[in-house]
């Protein structure tokens, strides 16, 4: 009997040896690993009215401040350089919050400008961007890297047959959806929105394809976590592309982004650099 309670006393100190292990080796990864990573992510969308194909390359979610750095950007910089595209869009929420974590703006200004892009390089404000002391010097951050930001505004490049149209954030901005009721019927049109579960709010209007950012692919995505703790406006669509039913057959991608916030760390959910392909049909 002695024999047994022993065996049994051996066996789930071992089991908790090695939970332990396998506890501090995820713990290890999430915050010293995945938030290092990049993932390219492309992919690919018909249009049966551009004139000519197009590639756009989206990223978001930087955060610096919290636990992102411009050194830690320069890989996404480099990606960018090797295949650059012909429009770079910025998802939102470029600082974490520069009250609490100070940053030099003048040096993500110069990173920003290290990027290419053959057409131009354009960006919308997320909510981070509003707050944290960060509403009255976004602009002028994004426009020193060589960045428009559209808010609530519309850009058309003819040669393409493409309008872009970008959403100022909608949760402490200024954000109106009903701007992308300017959509073109007979123009391919691509929204910028930070915030995804805006998504639905567009449903009827001529939008062919949406990018956003926003929820981070969840940062800590576990299976038994739900989505009731992601942030307002990010808990419908939270990760890669979803292709929607209505009768624009809109595509919604929601970009996993770069940084972390309140958390600094990432699980199944590593920082991203999404390249969408939009091809003519001819």
């Amino acid at each position: 009997m002695f024999k047994l309670i022993w065996k049994l006393i051996k066996l789930i100190f071992s089991i908790c040896i090695i939970a332990g292990l396998i506890t501090a080796a995820c713990v290890g990864y999430a915050g010293f690993i995945e938030p290092k990573r990049l993932t390219v992510n492309e992919v690919t969308d018909v249009s049966y009215s551009m004139q000519q194909p197009i590639t756009v390359a989206v990223f978001g979610d930087t955060h610096f401040g919290f636990n992102y750095t411009t050194e830690d950007f320069q890989k996404v910089i480099d990606e960018v350089n090797s295949n650059p595209p012909d429009v770079l869009i910025f998802a939102g929420d470029l600082i974490d919050n520069l009250e609490e974590n100070p940053v030099d703006t003048a040096l993500i200004s110069s990173k920003l400008s290290e990027m290419k892009a053959n057409i131009g390089k354009y960006a919308v404000f997320g909510n981070h961007d509003y707050g944290g002391g960060t509403e009255f010097k976004y602009e002028a951050i994004m426009n020193a890297g060589g960045f428009r930001v559209l808010k609530n505004e519309i850009i058309t490049f003819s040669e393409y047959n493409l309008r872009l149209i970008g959403i100022d954030d909608v949760l402490i901005g200024y954000g109106d959806p009903s701007v992308a009721n300017k959509a073109a019927g007979d123009m391919y049109n691509l929204v910028i929105c930070h915030e995804p579960d805006v998504i639905d709010s567009i449903l009827n209007s001529n939008t062919d394809y949406m990018v956003a950012a926003h929820t981070h692919g969840k940062q800590i995505h576990l299976p038994f976590l739900n989505n009731e703790y992601m942030p307002s406006y990010g808990q419908k669509y939270i990760k890669g592309e979803y292709r929607l039913s209505n009768n624009a057959g809109t595509v919604v991608y929601v970009n996993s982004g770069l940084g972390t916030t309140r958390i600094p760390a990432r699980f199944g959910a590593p920082p991203e650099l999404t390249y969408l392909y939009i091809t003519n049909s001819n």
